[in-house]
């Protein structure tokens, strides 16, 4: 018998899900991530949202859904997304707590699928899941998996394994998909911390899950993650700084408990990701007018480390040819030829 059959026969008596989710001028998609929420196969569940001062027609789309579940919070003021987050966690209650984004769409079954795990593993303090990727007008164009060969213990996964796995993949969890033990968000998450690891302040939140507890991971595409260009993360692709990613990794790496875990494959798997991240803000240089800028960025291209890494995986493949190239439009003086190849290169992989 699956919980949705319980929730009929015992009333409701399943445990409290609550489900908060920030808005700021989300109008096109409210309504579509609402009812997906709304008619979850789950039904024991409560939705709070935290509008942070929209200025187009969130609320009054909100307002004409009759649902005795929703409860709305009003800002008086904008006061920004780590703050509209933060008051997410103070409004949490019940026994598990879901933050889902307001441009996103939520399979029927996620919700019951997400709790089973956790009534399963009391262990867990949260789970995740697979995410299908889907454009601003909802057409799929992709999905975001678990990376293959992260091995687990009866379906959950500790820190060493996926901190590992960080370094390797870089942060390949799906902020919006994720659940939460409400009192692991409230006695010991209690906040983000964005003034310390600003737009990467999510994967801080996760691995400070980790320290304490495994996780659960659902192979599975149980939400649509929308990507859009006029999105916060579409801004950050197109940054020349070195990645907010990194003040995460670097802030557990000076731990020597977290170096403790390593050896000489994941720090190798650092540097690449490094070497990664430099390529990419080289491009982004280059794109935006400073070809000397990019060429130092790229400084170690032909290195042997960078070769290596060429035949380890795919993607050392791609940022050495993608160094390469920028290196050659660089020498050979092709500024507006290059600028517009390797913004379409970008458009193309959204990147």
């Amino acid at each position: 018998m699956g919980i949705s059959e319980n929730n009929a026969r015992e009333g409701c008596t399943l445990p409290l899900v609550c489900i908060c989710i920030p808005t700021y001028n989300a109008a096109v998609t409210v309504h579509e991530t609402l009812q997906s929420i709304l008619h979850q196969t789950y039904l024991n569940l409560v939705v709070h949202i935290s509008d942070n001062a929209s200025t187009d027609e969130t609320l009054q789309i909100i307002e004409e859904i009759k649902d005795s579940r929703i409860t709305v919070h009003r800002n008086l003021e904008n006061v920004g997304g780590e703050a509209n987050f933060n008051r997410c966690i103070q409004l949490a209650e019940g026994k598990y707590t879901a933050i889902f984004h307001a441009d996103d769409v939520y399979e029927p079954d996620m919700v019951e699928r997400q709790v089973a795990v956790l009534e399963a593993h009391s262990e867990a303090g949260a789970v995740f899941t697979d995410a299908s990727l889907i454009d601003e007008r909802g057409n799929r164009i992709g999905e975001i998996r678990l990376p293959k060969g992260i091995t687990s213990q009866n379906g959950l996964y500790d820190f060493s394994t996926m901190f590992k796995a960080v370094l390797r993949h870089s942060n390949f969890f799906i902020c919006p998909s994720v659940m939460v033990r409400t009192k692991v968000y409230k006695q010991e998450i209690k906040c983000w911390r964005g003034e310390l690891f600003k737009s990467s302040a999510d994967l801080d939140l996760w691995l400070r899950i980790l320290r304490q507890h495994p996780i659960g991971y659902l192979p599975e595409r149980l939400m649509r993650y929308r990507i859009s260009d006029h999105q916060w993360s579409a801004r950050v692709r197109l940054g020349t700084e070195r990645a907010d990613f990194f003040l995460v990794i670097d802030h557990y790496l000076a731990q020597e408990q977290v170096r403790a875990l390593l050896d000489a494959t994941d720090l190798n798997n650092y540097r690449w990701l490094d070497r990664r991240d430099r390529v990419m803000r080289a491009t982004n240089l280059f794109i935006t007018g400073f070809p000397k800028q990019a060429n130092e960025l790229a400084h170690d291209i032909f290195s042997r480390d960078a070769l290596t890494a060429v035949y380890k995986s795919k993607r050392g493949a791609m940022v050495f040819i993608l160094g390469v190239f920028v290196k050659l439009l660089v020498v050979m003086n092709l500024n507006s030829l290059g600028r517009a190849s390797l913004a379409y290169m970008k458009h193309v992989a959204r990147k």
